[in-house]
């Protein structure tokens, strides 16, 4: 008989018998032999591909593996700015528990990552490598239970040692590669990686050892000078160890341990760079499987508290100054002889203990760079950038090509084109706060000709707001570059404005000196760009987004850590007294510092291009210019969908739940409050695009963003000069006819106006000047260039006099009946008054100094019983230059905490006169002739609807008050009051004022008590120049300083150190006799005050 035999060949899938990427629950009750470790390694790096990969360095004698887990961000490529590490066991095959551990690390670093804090920091943060058997021949012949061990198992097929079989200082190495070609491999694995820091980890002991450790103490042979670092090394992973940190395991001794020639550590210190220590985990050197779960509880915290170490000490590149990262430089410490040296990118690491050293960078070629002092804190690595010189540079220059190039295997969308400078090409990917900030250190590392980084402020929880200009000569004012500027993350969960615009910065970084475009627009544009406003936010959205955790993910972290819509926490008016995150205010400080023609928000949820709802027609036609210019550029928006905004107007709040609104948005607060009018540019339907959508986004609006930039050159610019001298003039304003949207020039007399292709008319005004009008016709595809040269007022002989005679007349003027309540109602209202807790009225206070820096001074006078601060306000017009001759007026409230009135009264006039300040010539020339609003002056009563009658109806006693004055005695009788000490030791006559009968009335109250009081207040703030003042000079014309002015008999007035002296007398006739020490002669006059 015959028998056919039919043989099918079916794909596994077909009959649904595809291998599983699985990874099966750890156990901790079961060894794992090599198939089985080969396997469990190669399904952890199926799973989390994103952050881990398998590698095989080399094979044993007998043919397995040599594998090497990888886990960290980027887990198939070369990225410097991380500390690389590596942990490596088994190097004895029958000790077996280091083998077993580090699979169990691997494991727990991967399924935590994204969960726990440290490990995320760890992962994102460090180039984790792992081999967990570096003798995997020897480990099949161990048996488990064995404590003590055997040769058969402890050595690899070869019968080596693999631990003594390293090349060792000076040593001549007789073992050759076929003998030991597990050492061989992890030799060249350790000079091509070039790591930081390493644990070997043995068993057998349980103990901790370094280079040249004695075998009995942790005192060394004098062979290294970096003793008191690996101690510290070897403290952390022993004070982290149950066991360890008793000092007393009772390990049998091992007759196999030896310390002599050729170990593992010792070629890490003096041949790689890396400092290495090595652990005994167990007395045991393979203990029962039973015991397993227990070792890894007693090591897990050791394991990763060692791996932390990587990030003390200091860090850096060692780069030409062409940018070029240059290998193999030799960084020294002075008084240590260990020197390390650079990586394939220039990149370094040296570990070092907190202190102060001086460090040297050196190549062959170059000449060496020293700094002296730097500080080492603890914890955290020094960042140290060196740039090295020398006649090599050009020859390093010609040939460009054997630089090092790093691409990615994983990025086949395009992006920012590949270039030789010597820095990691971005990955589209969601990157965290310190992947961000190392990314912006390293290009502003590479790239120091066209960089400036920066931090704007710190966030809520301490992160920084980094800012990166991108300029020829950055960081420094340059006449003729108008600035532009890019921000993102204004929410946190808006994932792709942050990472869009750090392209953006490594787009032009790269791009620069080779695509013309890019060149022209950084030789002549200041730009300037913040990744990330709401860092704090991002890295709750991010780590939500990926533990997938249900809920919306459009409100977690799209406010601040405070749970505060950054968006909607711009101050409403310039004197509003909302609160302000941290974040916002240094945005705003950012801004006001600056002075950018065009500003760009990048975000999410919505596509097309955003501008403020209320605006005049000229500016709304610039703004429909701008959002048309990027509309054509942009391929993005040639499919509609359905979360286009209307190109024609702002976009609609969304419907669901935001975190606290405390404001305005930022764009209605930029166009009121500042030169720059900003847009957002909306990128995305979604606020978390996934991240291979990232590159598409990219590629459709990279065009349409340099554009952008390009369009400041494409507006009304020029120069505001004096007439005369031709110099520019600091803080001119140029006003365009139909927008009340103002520019100013900057200090070197330069503005930039955007406006749409039309006609126009300009104005352009400064203090003291006759202003000046142009008609000009602007063109879409041109700038056009508009000058204005002022002439001084004709009507000012000189600046001085005319200011003099000028508010001489216009004191006469508001003395005169009824013209100061007219003046009072022409005013701009403050309308902030509300009751305020003491954090509110602090935060108005830092406002207003925020808000008008050139007119307010806000200082602590002390504190409270209960901690808080006493604030005093200065307001005046010569705050940097004050005149001693000019009157000093106080304002006090809250004297009595119950008495809740008068705080909020003070805070109206103060906000009343910041706001009108510029704006009406009368309060300017009033506040310009004060020094500060820091003594009191009075003469209330009579400008108070009510209060001169003397009938307030509060008590009997006030109901016979003629004239509404009282004197204080008569009212209060008491000592030690304010008043008596203001006038006794202060010489200033002091007037306390009640402003009603209810010390703490109801909030609606507080207007018409403002309307009572506002008058008499300015009263007050005129009375103070209607002084007597003067000059106490000697026979010759000099001042006599620390004269004396009696007044009538009474009152004392000292001069000051010039001579200068003045007083608040009332009308009339008054006698003055002046004293003055070491002069025989006294002069008495008689003075008559209208």
């Amino acid at each position: 008989m015959r028998i056919l035999w039919l043989i099918l060949i079916v794909p596994l899938q077909i009959l649904g018998l595809r291998r599983t990427n699985k990874v099966y629950e750890e156990t901790y009750k079961v060894y794992y032999n090599y198939a089985d470790m080969t396997d469990r390694l190669q399904r952890f790096s199926q799973k989390y591909a994103h952050i881990c990969s398998l590698v095989s360095i080399g094979q044993s004698v007998e043919g397995r593996e040599l594998w090497v887990t990888r886990i960290t961000t980027s887990p198939t490529a070369d990225v410097p700015g991380k500390p690389r590490f590596k942990y490596v066991g088994n190097i004895h095959g029958d000790e077996a528990l280091s083998r077993q551990l580090l699979v169990y690390l691997i494991e727990y670093l991967l399924t935590q990552y994204g969960r726990d804090v440290r490990v995320t920091e760890l992962v994102d943060r460090t180039d984790i490598y792992i081999m967990a058997s570096m003798n995997p021949d020897g480990f099949e012949h161990a048996v488990e239970g064995d404590c003590i061990g055997s040769s058969a198992g402890r050595e690899n097929a070869k019968h080596y040692d693999l631990d003594k079989s390293f090349s060792d200082e000076d040593k001549h190495f007789r073992k050759t590669s076929e003998d030991i070609p597990e050492v061989t491999a992890v030799m060249q694995w350790i000079l091509e990686k070039k790591f930081v820091l390493s644990g070997s980890l043995h068993g057998g002991s349980v103990m901790a050892t370094y280079p040249f450790y004695d075998g009995s103490s942790y005192v060394t042979s004098g062979l290294t000078t970096d003793d008191a670092l690996f101690r510290h090394l070897t403290r952390t992973y022993t004070e982290n160890h149950p066991i360890m940190k008793m000092n007393n395991p009772d390990c049998p001794e091992d007759p196999n341990k030896s310390f002599g020639d050729g170990g593992m550590q010792n070629y890490n210190y003096f041949k790689g760079n890396c400092f290495e220590v090595t652990f005994g985990l167990s007395c045991c050197k393979y203990p029962p499987a039973s015991q397993l779960f227990i070792e890894w509880t007693n090591n897990k915290e050791a394991l990763l508290a060692y791996i932390h170490q990587a990030h003390i000490g200091v860090r850096g590149f060692v780069m030409t100054r062409s940018g070029f990262g240059l290998p193999n430089a030799t960084i020294s410490i002075s008084g240590t002889d260990h020197n390390i040296t650079t990586w394939m990118f220039g990149d370094y690491y040296r570990l070092l203990l907190p202190g102060r050293y001086d460090i040297t960078a050196s190549s062959p070629g170059f000449l060496s760079n020293t700094v002296k002092n730097v500080p080492v804190i603890e914890g955290k690595a020094t960042l140290l950038n060196f740039t090295l010189e020398g006649p090599v540079e050009e020859m390093l220059l010609l040939d460009p090509s054997e630089q090092p190039m790093i691409t990615n295997d994983r990025l086949s969308t395009p992006g920012p084109p590949t270039s030789r400078s010597p820095i990691h090409t971005l990955d589209f990917q969601h990157h965290s706060y310190d992947d961000m900030e190392m990314f912006l250190q390293l290009l502003s590392a590479i790239h120091p000709s066209i960089t400036y980084l920066k931090s704007a402020g710190r966030s809520v929880q301490g992160r920084n707001l980094y800012v990166m200009e991108i300029s020829t000569n950055p960081g420094v004012d340059q006449q003729g570059k108008p600035e532009v500027m890019f921000l993102g993350n204004l929410h946190g969960n808006e994932f792709i404005g942050r990472e869009i615009l750090l392209n953006l910065v490594e787009y032009l970084c790269r791009n620069y000196g080779e695509d013309p475009l890019v060149t022209r627009l950084v030789n002549s544009t200041k730009i300037h760009i913040m990744p990330s406003m709401n860092p704090d936010g991002y890295e709750l959205a991010l780590k939500a987004h990926k533990k997938r955790v249900s809920g919306d993910l459009s409100i977690i972290g799209h406010g601040n850590s405070h749970h505060v819509d950054l968006n909607a926490n711009f101050p409403k008016q310039p004197r509003s007294g909302n609160d302000v995150e941290a974040e916002t205010r240094a945005v705003i400080n950012w801004i006001k510092a600056h002075f950018f023609v065009l500003s760009a928000s990048i975000r999410g949820g919505f596509r097309g291009v955003v501008y403020p709802s209320s605006l005049d027609s000229v500016d709304e036609d610039m703004f429909k210019s701008v959002a048309e210019a990027y509309y054509v550029k942009s391929q993005a928006f040639q499919e509609p969908q359905a979360c286009d905004v209307p190109r024609s107007r702002e976009k609609k709040g969304t419907k669901h739940h935001r975190p606290v609104v405390t404001g305005t948005d930022m764009l209605t607060w930029a166009y009121r409050s500042t030169d720059t009018l900003a847009v957002n540019i909306g990128l995305s339907c979604e606020l978390l695009p996934p991240e291979k959508l990232l590159s598409e986004y990219w590629e459709k609006n990279h065009r349409a963003l340099l554009h952008f930039i390009q369009q400041v050159h494409l507006f009304v610019r020029g120069m505001v000069t004096d007439g005369q001298s031709g110099k520019g003039i600091a803080n001119a304003t140029v006003m365009v006819e139909g927008s009340s949207h103002h520019v100013h020039t900057s200090s070197t007399g330069q503005y930039w106006r955007p406006l749409a292709p039309g006609s126009y008319h300009i104005t352009a005004s400064a203090s003291g000047y006759t202003p000046m009008s142009v008609s000009v016709h602007v063109l879409e595809t041109r700038v056009e260039q508009v000058d204005f040269r002022l002439t001084r007022d004709t009507l000012q002989p000189s600046v001085e006099e005319g200011e003099q005679k000028d508010f001489e007349k216009l004191m006469e003027w508001l003395l005169a009946p009824g013209e100061l309540d007219q003046l009072i109602r022409s005013l701009i209202p403050a309308q902030t008054l509300q009751y305020r807790t003491y954090k509110e009225r602090s935060e108005f206070l830092r406002g207003l100094t925020f808000n008008f820096p050139h007119i307010t001074r806000l200082y602590s006078l002390g504190q409270s019983t209960e901690f808080r601060t006493i604030w005093a306000l200065e307001i005046a017009g010569n705050l940097k230059f004050p005149q001693p001759a000019e009157p000093k007026i106080r304002f006090v409230a809250g004297v009595h905490g119950n008495a809740a009135v008068g705080p909020e009264l003070l805070l109206e006039f103060a906000s009343f006169l910041c706001l009108n300040y510029g704006r009406n010539p009368a309060i300017t020339k009033a506040t310009q002739n004060e020094e500060t609003l820091r003594y009191l002056a009075s003469l209330y009563a009579s400008s108070h609807p009510f209060m001169h009658l003397g009938k307030l109806g509060c008590t009997k006693k006030s109901e016979e008050i003629p004239g509404g004055i009282l004197k204080g005695a008569d009212f209060r009788s008491h000592t030690g009051s304010m008043k008596d000490f203001s006038l006794d030791v202060g010489l200033c006559p002091e007037l306390t004022v009640y402003t009603g009968c209810c010390t703490f009335p109801s909030e609606p109250q507080l207007f018409s008590l403002w309307m009572e009081n506002r008058l008499p207040l300015f009263r007050m703030l005129l009375e103070v120049h209607r002084r007597l003042s003067g000059v106490v000079r000697d026979s010759k014309g000099r001042p006599v300083s620390d004269a004396v002015v009696v007044v009538n008999g009474s009152m004392n007035v000292h001069a000051d150190s010039q001579g200068r002296f003045t007083t608040l007398v009332a009308p009339g006739t008054h006698q003055l006799l002046v004293q003055a020490h070491g002069y025989w002669q006294e002069l008495q006059q008689k003075v008559k005050a209208v």
